[in-house]
């Protein structure tokens, strides 16, 4: 993967602030929408996921379904994310807890996604292969994931989670000569809109390095997301076919659980605090 360089001094300044996402900029459009996700890497439910996160990030439909009944649910985390929505796990978990009772029995934690929607203007058209990404946490960037999408086509194992669409020669969306581009090469295919599950990551509980397993590990890295405030940022940006560069991004701050506090008590807090970067591995993925 190659390192994007970093991000300029203006698009940080921005995601510091705080600024929510979804803003318009110039003749691409880009919004930005976090979510938690069931891990890729073994959950029974992924597809249906990925199959409600572009219905919803193409029609505009926000939160759809709940994912405290259901694993496939889309719900779009607004500012905030509880340290269940981003810990996976070899072992089988669900939002922070081990051993879940159905529906999330065969699930194996959860992955903070950053979905994304770019909307040409109907003039302006871009290519996936143009599209850099970053994402970055704020203890020390335990979570850093920096890429871009150079070669990524829409086939194959990426088809269940990028769309992409051309609108045709009328360059208008909903006509007969709308197509979605797929196959070899198709990363560097003029694109008028795409929709995209989004570049996740995740700490590790129970990984490489951890001495701790099961409730316990969850337990334990729930409490050193909380006890450090880390904050979550995720980003992207894309130059269009005028050779302007767009760019937009969202950030999470963590929140508890009901009950988090009172069942980790201060002794699992203090282990969080001292805990070593290197114990606290992290599985990602561009999914």
């Amino acid at each position: 993967m190659r390192t994007v360089a970093a991000l300029a001094i203006g698009m940080i300044a921005w995601l510091a602030s705080g600024t929510a996402s979804a803003v318009p900029i110039g003749n691409l459009n880009i919004d930005v929408f976090a979510s938690s996700a069931p891990n890729r890497f073994g959950s029974p439910s992924w597809s249906g996921y990925a199959a409600n996160a572009l219905n919803s990030l193409e029609n505009g439909l926000g939160t759809t379904g709940d994912r405290n009944l259901s694993p496939t649910a889309y719900e779009v985390l607004n500012g905030t994310y509880m340290p269940g929505d981003v810990m996976v796990t070899s072992f089988n978990s669900w939002r922070g807890v081990a051993s879940p009772g159905a529906p999330f029995g065969s699930e194996y934690g959860n992955r903070l996604h950053f979905g994304l929607h770019i909307v040409g203007d109907g003039a302006t058209q871009f290519k996936l292969n143009d599209l850099t990404f970053a994402i970055h946490s704020s203890d020390g960037d335990a979570l850093a994931f920096v890429g871009d999408f150079v070669g990524f086509d829409f086939d194959g194992t990426n088809s269940d989670r990028l769309l992409g669409i051309n609108w045709g020669a009328d360059r208008v969306k909903g006509g007969v000569d709308d197509f979605t581009v797929t196959g070899v090469g198709s990363a560097l295919l003029s694109i008028d809109e795409l929709m995209y599950v989004g570049v996740g990551n995740a700490y590790w509980p129970g990984g490489p390095g951890d001495p701790l397993t099961g409730q316990a590990a969850l337990d334990d890295t729930a409490g050193y997301i909380l006890a450090n405030n880390v904050v979550i940022t995720g980003s992207y940006c894309i130059t269009g076919s005028n050779g302007h560069s767009y760019c937009d991004g969202t950030s999470l701050t963590p929140v508890s659980e009901p009950g988090t506090l009172a069942v980790l008590g201060m002794g699992l807090l203090g282990l969080g605090v001292m805990r070593r970067r290197d114990t606290m591995a992290r599985l990602f993925e561009k999914a």
